[in-house]
């Protein structure tokens, strides 16, 4: 579904879309790369940079590793899931195009975000690669995310711009979020996270 336009109309939020229209009392601004262009439409622009982080994907392996690995010297995410395979990141990106919804994998950089696996876990050496993946995501200049309330409508919040950590951060956000369209405010701080931090860029 495709939005074209939330914007406030009697009391309410009109979301056109091209599945049609829908109102809501209160509206959530977290869409992602796309989050800007709403916030923009509530007169709250900000500088969002849409970023399409890689990962590659191993076929299945034996159990081996529980935790995430993060690398500090050398870019790298690495993980193995529940069914087995192997998730191979850090921060690599991949080309985008957010109005087409479109990636192109980097795969010069892939391949050196392999050569690391391998040197720091050579039992690797051994893994097959099954496919290449891009997502599609917001990146903020500061690196951390918009939450919050609208600094222009009352019942309009953002939760954007979560620079790749959206995963990690999803959950105590869906609580703030709630707490905060529901009661109006939130116990944690979140001030440091505000939209207004932008509004002199």
């Amino acid at each position: 579904m495709r939005v074209a336009s939330v914007l406030p109309q009697a009391g309410q939020w009109r979301v056109e879309t091209d599945a049609g229209v829908y109102t809501a009392p209160r509206i959530l601004n977290c869409a992602g790369a796309w989050a800007d262009r709403i916030a923009a439409q509530w007169g709250e622009p900000v500088p969002l940079q849409p970023i399409s982080p890689m990962m590659l994907v191993t076929l299945r392996m034996d159990h081996f590793l529980d935790p995430v690995v993060l690398g500090t010297g050398r870019p790298l995410s690495f993980k193995q899931r529940a069914n087995g395979t192997v998730l191979i990141g850090g921060g690599r990106r991949a080309w985008v195009d957010r109005d087409t919804e479109w990636t192109e994998l980097d795969f010069r950089s892939l391949a050196e975000g392999a050569r690391t696996v391998c040197d720091l876990f050579p039992h690797m050496r051994h893994a097959v690669v099954n496919r290449g993946w891009a997502g599609i995501e917001a990146a903020m200049p500061d690196e951390i995310p918009v939450i919050g309330r609208s600094s222009r409508h009352e019942t309009a919040f953002h939760a954007f711009g979560f620079s790749a950590h959206g995963f990690e951060l999803g959950p105590i956000v869906g609580r703030i979020m709630a707490d905060l369209i529901t009661t109006g405010k939130t116990e944690l701080p979140i001030a440091p996270f505000r939209i207004e931090r932008f509004s002199g860029a």
